[in-house]
């Protein structure tokens, strides 16, 4: 395996880690696989590991190249700076694509949480001047063939104003991110107190168009953090602009589970969840996608 971490761009702390697999041999030699870009979440706020190697060595295990975005975080970081990240994340894979072996017209983007806002957004700015122009990269170079998304923000509305008070004692004790200070909107948006108008204007739903790549989406009803709604209304603008979509809407299981296995979560977590099920689901509708065309 090429496992190398690549800087992207001057002036920025983001990376790409690749998990390039070996090339093969025999009747398997200079076999080109599709590819999954990776983009953790964690609120804009840090990277969640559990997000990230897990899920690229699982994808590696069913043939797939993949990559792993480190991408800016915090409010100093605003939008659109690690959607730029991200455009250059893709340019540098297809660039290199015949070097790593890498299916330059499969290669998927794969976001949970705040990294799915993020790989949705990819999707929809990929054609537009804030990527092509900010960027000087051609949509061609920088649009995800498939978008998988767990647990998306998508209309960045919080499921409550208030934090629990069991996350914040998970906070405190160190088994989770402390995420207290910017809101996720205040980060993207550069600024705290935030008017209604510019809290909208970060809606995704208000921006979906009908050259989004297809898209598998799932979450849970139990997430505390991402409305269902969202996921519904993504689903629902998507069919509106004929965009293929998936959704699986599991019923039990919190948010952030990533693989929803023990690779990331302790066994008594994972007790008669059937979640992580949404892993070979995606794997199964990749495949469905295959040759299909635009």
């Amino acid at each position: 395996m090429i496992h190398q971490k690549l800087p992207l761009l001057d002036n920025s702390a983001a990376t790409l880690t690749t998990y390039i697999l070996d090339d093969g041999e025999f009747d398997r030699k200079n076999l080109v696989r599709p590819a999954v870009v990776i983009c953790p979440g964690g609120g804009y706020n840090v990277i969640s590991q559990n997000e990230g190697e897990p899920v690229a060595l699982a994808y590696s295990r069913m043939g797939y190249h993949a990559f792993v975005l480190s991408y800016s975080v915090k409010i100093d970081n605003p939008f659109p700076t690690a959607l730029l990240e991200l455009a250059h994340a893709m340019a540098v894979i297809r660039e290199h694509a015949d070097e790593w072996l890498v299916d330059k017209d499969n290669i998927s983007v794969v976001g949970f949480s705040a990294g799915g806002n993020l790989a949705l957004s990819l999707g929809i700015y990929h054609n537009q001047p804030l990527l092509n122009e900010g960027t000087g990269l051609r949509a061609s170079q920088i649009k995800p063939n498939q978008i998988l998304l767990g647990y998306p923000a998508v209309t960045l509305e919080p499921r409550s104003e208030k934090t629990p008070d069991f996350v914040i004692e998970l906070m405190e004790k160190g088994l989770m991110p402390d995420m207290r200070g910017p809101s996720i909107r205040e980060i993207l948006m550069g600024k705290e107190n935030l008017s209604d108008e510019e809290k909208d204007s970060l809606n995704l739903l208000h921006y979906i168009h009908s050259e989004l790549p297809r898209t598998f989406i799932w979450g849970t009803y139990q997430d505390t953090v991402i409305l269902p709604t969202d996921l519904f209304g993504l689903a629902e603008a998507l069919f509106r602009n004929e965009v293929p979509c998936e959704l699986h809407m599991f019923e039990k299981g919190p948010h952030g589970m990533s693989l929803a296995d023990e690779t990331v979560k302790a066994a008594e977590q994972l007790q008669h969840l059937h979640l992580s099920e949404w892993f070979q689901l995606s794997v199964k509708w990749l495949k469905q996608g295959v040759g299909r065309s635009e």
